[in-house]
């Protein structure tokens, strides 16, 4: 009885994340995670991924005395609000142990996530965070849409595998590569006799795209974001940045992201950004940047849409619909809540390719072979 007394009326601390609780934080963030790959590569991901980010980055965690129990990440990003800059913050890792779910450290670590002024943006989430952001009177913002292509039928039966019989993913890796289940459906190119062509973003390399003024709300990519997914751990995805050209002049610029799985490549498009609204310009980025990704030896990609003109896109390429994905809005400045919203996966940590790294590493438990890495498998074609 006493013990149990002394348990409830222990203190929970709330407090930004430091070197004094990192030991403990990893912890945490091993049991959101679910990790079940090496301690090497988990220690990298964790020091890349908190670490080593762009400034604007904050942590809350909640602890109970030297241990962390709980915590909510965030990142400072850039988005056109009507076509005003604006900083929102969004949410990525959210999580709490279950044993402390009673006492609402979520609710807490939201609010203090709150206190600093930045709209804060939030796309999917468990279920129970979508109740608590709707306790909390969150605005919703229109639905963003999740869309697959798989590419060959190996990426098809690996995904299936993945998510019905995960222990077997690599199964998938006897289909011959080259059958073809749904490739990208490739578009015209702008019309008027435009010279187009897609030049691959090299690491060292930037370009600062001007995007005509959008009404709603938009996401935007940065140089800062751009360098920081470059220094990634190479065995854990690669990113891949596009230019447009036509007729010599840039005409937009897309994102993404191959991720070695237990069978082969699968692929990320985390953001496309047109420097113009044109349904043919839009259409034909998203064929050339899927068209890439195949070429580089994907079999399996995703992407997330949320505007009329892109699902079009997306749909005209080959991309089937998957889910509809809820996103909640907060400005404590007053900023309007948008009736549109631009949004993919280029928010938070919805581009982190655990899933995958999970098979491999359920691979690399039951492979005869010590020496497993199946990134060292993987072919990346050098950008021309």
């Amino acid at each position: 009885m006493t013990d149990f007394a002394v348990e409830n009326i222990r203190s929970i601390t709330l407090r930004r994340l430091g070197a004094d609780y990192r030991d403990s934080f990893e912890r945490l963030l091993a049991r959101w995670w679910g990790q079940n790959w090496p301690d090497g590569l988990q220690q990298e991901l964790v020091r890349w991924r908190y670490h080593q980010r762009p400034e604007g980055h904050l942590t809350w965690v909640a602890c109970d005395g030297n241990e962390c129990v709980a915590m909510l990440d965030s990142r400072l990003s850039q988005h056109c609000l009507d076509g005003v800059p604006l900083m929102v913050r969004e949410t990525a890792d959210w999580y709490c142990l279950p044993e402390y779910r009673t006492q609402m450290l979520g609710l807490r670590l939201m609010r203090k996530m709150q206190e600093y002024g930045d709209p804060i943006l939030v796309i999917n989430g468990s279920q129970a965070n979508r109740t608590l952001l709707s306790r909390l009177h969150w605005n919703q913002l229109p639905v963003a849409r999740n869309y697959i292509l798989p590419v060959t039928l190996r990426g098809l039966a690996a995904n299936l595998l993945r998510l019905w019989w995960p222990r077997h993913e690599a199964l998938a890796a006897a289909v011959w590569h080259r059958l073809p289940y749904r490739p990208p459906r490739r578009q015209p190119s702008l019309s008027g006799g435009s010279t187009c062509r897609v030049i691959p973003l090299q690491a060292d390399q930037w370009f600062e795209l001007e995007s005509a003024p959008a009404s709603g709300l938009a996401a935007r990519f940065d140089q800062a974001h751009w360098q920081w997914l470059n220094a990634m751990p190479k065995s854990f995805a690669r990113p891949l940045g596009l230019l447009f050209e036509a007729d010599g002049s840039t005409v937009g610029m897309s994102l993404s992201q191959l991720e070695p799985a237990a069978s082969g490549l699968d692929a990320h498009i985390l953001h496309v950004q047109p420097a113009y609204q044109n349904a043919r310009l839009l259409a034909w980025m998203v064929a050339e940047t899927a068209a890439v990704l195949a070429t580089r030896g994907a079999d399996f990609v995703r992407c997330r849409v949320s505007t009329p003109e892109k699902i079009d896109a997306v749909e005209a390429v080959g991309f089937r619909f998957v889910q509809e994905v809820p996103c909640f809005w907060w400005s404590k400045a007053g900023q309007p809540v948008p009736g549109v919203a631009d949004l993919g996966f280029l928010r938070g940590d919805d581009a982190l390719p655990l899933p995958a790294l999970r098979g491999r590493q359920v691979l690399s438990q039951i492979s005869s072979t010590r020496e497993f890495n199946p990134a060292s498998r993987m072919t990346y074609p050098a950008s021309k």
